[in-house]
């Protein structure tokens, strides 16, 4: 099955997650967004500049019910270019002559974290004129597998969940940074390596 989001489902998944960790560990069943306030330590790695793809950067909120929510985000890696089915991807890209990339991250909620919420939403990539692709929600047949979900999709205390976002974008350019910016937070980098 082919899916392409387009932007009423963006705005839709983006009411419905506006920050991508959020706990539905309450007595009441009613899923609980992470509130705004970042602690220092995440804060201090966003701004100690691009990290390098491998390296994981750990952040920890409060909740709104007032418990510990936190993590691990890595990017594990980056491939430009791959191949696409041209009878699928045609017409999945904005780009007139399309190059198709993977990013392959990895969520680990801390053990003493509440459900964490993740979805390619907070993901971008961003190149040396300054402009960004956000994650486009391209999914199903003839994207790399394991794909990243789309949609919020909840992981547990102590677990992980790993997988691919394929982007596209214009043939002979490629990204210097990958971008993870959920709401409420300071966006982490991590620098591209030189094809």
């Amino acid at each position: 099955m082919r899916t392409r989001t387009t932007t009423a489902l963006t705005t839709v998944l983006l009411l419905a997650a506006t920050v991508t960790a959020c706990s539905s560990n309450s007595t009441d069943n009613k899923p609980r967004t992470a509130s705004t306030k970042t602690t220092s330590r995440a804060t201090a790695s966003a701004a100690a500049g691009p990290l390098k793809i491998g390296t994981g950067h750990h952040w920890t909120d409060t909740d709104t019910d007032g418990s510990h929510i936190g993590g691990t985000t890595t990017v594990m890696g980056y491939t430009q270019p791959i191949k696409m089915d041209d009878a699928y991807s045609r017409g999945l890209s904005d780009f007139e002559h399309p190059v198709w990339a993977t990013l392959d991250v990895k969520l680990c909620a801390d053990s003493s974290s509440t459900t964490v919420m993740t979805s390619q939403q907070p993901w971008a990539l961003g190149f040396p004129d300054d402009t960004r692709i956000q994650a486009p929600f391209v999914n199903g047949e003839g994207v790399p597998n394991p794909e990243y979900p789309v949609g919020s999709t909840a992981v547990k205390a102590g677990s992980c969940l790993r997988g691919k976002i394929t982007f596209s974008m214009e043939r002979g350019t490629r990204p210097n940074q990958i971008i993870y910016g959920p709401e409420g937070r300071d966006p982490v980098e991590w620098s591209v390596p030189k094809a």
